[in-house]
């Protein structure tokens, strides 16, 4: 029996795409330039292996200066232009009704986690375990076991919902049951509900 959900937030809970955020800051022709280096090194902010002021001045130093102002942008403000997945808030609040314990599990900066109060949906949720703090990203078995630990999950009793197969693949090895989240709601919440 299926009691608890643990969801991703980047492009399950949220849609973060690079290209939409950047775009609100750039959209000349070193566009791919640009994004490359933004984003070049995200993951060491995930596993908060950089501070956002080191990581910044790691992206100013292979831009041109012209280009510093919108990378800046981007890694000031990206949060303010994430939104919500299509349906998955009604989703959420559904799940909690009918009894279900929510979970987060997601690999995040630092940056984010002090923003979080911005997305009001995160009240919901019964545990959150975010990369940066604990310096560990998915698909490392060892943020799967801090979780289960963390809120004495039983493996079994639990769906993990990510948008990358990687993750999921990690989960699986625990025992957990996976969703590949590709915008597919009214998929998930049927599947869910199937246990």
């Amino acid at each position: 029996m299926i009691k608890n959900v643990i969801f991703d937030i980047g492009n399950v809970i949220l849609k973060f795409n690079r290209d939409f955020l950047l775009g609100h800051f750039y959209q000349g022709e070193e566009y791919n330039f640009l994004k490359e280096n933004v984003f070049r090194d995200w993951e060491k902010l995930d596993e908060d292996l950089l501070t956002l002021d080191e990581y910044k001045q790691n992206v100013k130093k292979s831009l041109p200066e012209h280009l510093h102002a919108p990378a800046l942008g981007v890694l000031n403000n990206w949060e303010y232009y994430m939104t919500y997945s299509d349906g998955i808030i009604p989703l959420i609040q559904e799940l909690k009704q009918r009894g279900f314990k929510l979970y987060i599990l997601s690999n995040m900066t630092r940056h984010f986690i002090e923003r979080e109060y911005k997305f009001p949906i995160f009240k919901e949720f019964d545990g959150i375990v975010y990369s940066a703090p604990i310096k560990m990203v998915k698909p490392n078995e060892n943020i799967y076991r801090y979780l289960l630990d963390k809120y004495s999950l039983n493996p079994k009793e639990c769906v993990f919902v990510d948008d990358i197969k990687t993750n999921l693949a990690a989960a699986a090895r625990f025992g957990i049951k996976t969703f590949l989240y590709e915008n597919n709601t009214e998929q998930l919440k049927n599947y869910i509900l199937s246990f």
